[in-house]
């Protein structure tokens, strides 16, 4: 079975799709077969990869539309659900559907093809981000160590825990995830001390931190993740070590 992660923050601009991108990538390196879901309206993570004429999408996949294998499209080695810019309309529509929250575990159940499955989160705690939590097995936090970082943060944690209890008893937060970080920064390491310390957080922080690197903002631009863009960059080596500590902690071995 599929490891499922949900990659989530109800704060924009986060890293959430480069995390998905990235560690997508990473995973495919280390001979993984992976799955994509984009999520969000906005369709960064499809834009990232490139794809622009896709027949079907994750909003029509949801109502039963169309079926999972024809709402994937391939692209850099990696399976991929995209989105589409009236997918809000789609959300409005699976409102409407009884069940609503469980739409896509329903759909997930049905695949044994991929190892991990990777969900990119809109930046809001809404109906699609519910049916991410609901159909994954653990959810990952990515968050900047700046301020407001935890604006967000408990709400984050509430409701995963009420998805957990009332939805998905599997459901565990992997980690939060440090992304475009500066560690000579004095408040930046203190964002991470605070968190460290947090009763509520205990190891439940990555070790492996993403940071600052240019690389990682220009790669989306040409449809590439970091590894083919700038294979030997800092936000290459960051998300291979990342991808390693998950698969140590949480993953499948190979």
């Amino acid at each position: 079975m599929a490891k499922i992660i949900s990659v989530i923050n109800n704060k924009g601009g986060t890293g959430k799709t480069t995390t998905v991108l990235n560690l997508g990538a990473a995973l495919k390196k280390l001979k993984y077969k992976v799955l994509l879901i984009d999520l969000d309206s906005q369709g960064n993570l499809t834009h990232a990869l490139h794809i622009t004429d896709a027949k079907h999408h994750i909003g029509e996949l949801l109502l039963n539309k169309c079926s999972l294998q024809e709402s994937i499209v391939e692209a850099e080695g990696m399976s991929l659900i995209p989105s589409t810019n009236n997918l809000l309309d789609f959300e409005y529509l699976i409102n409407n559907e009884p069940g609503r929250e469980l739409l896509l575990r329903e759909v997930l159940s049905n695949t044994n093809t991929y190892d991990y499955i990777l969900m990119d989160c809109p930046p809001s705690m809404g109906t699609l981000s519910i049916n991410s939590l609901a159909a994954a097995n653990f959810y990952i936090v990515p968050m900047q160590a700046e301020n407001f970082a935890f604006i967000g943060l408990d709400r984050i944690l509430q409701t995963a825990q009420k998805v957990k209890t009332r939805m998905n008893a599997e459901l565990e937060l992997a980690g939060i995830l440090f992304v475009k970080y500066q560690n000579r920064t004095k408040f930046g390491q203190a964002v991470i001390t605070s968190i460290a310390e947090n009763s509520m957080l205990k190891n439940k922080l990555f070790n492996s931190y993403i940071r600052q690197d240019i690389a990682l903002m220009e790669a989306p631009a040409f449809g590439q993740s970091i590894f083919e863009y700038a294979a030997k960059s800092r936000g290459a080596f960051d998300y291979m070590n990342f991808a390693k500590e998950f698969v140590k902690n949480y993953g499948k071995k190979n």
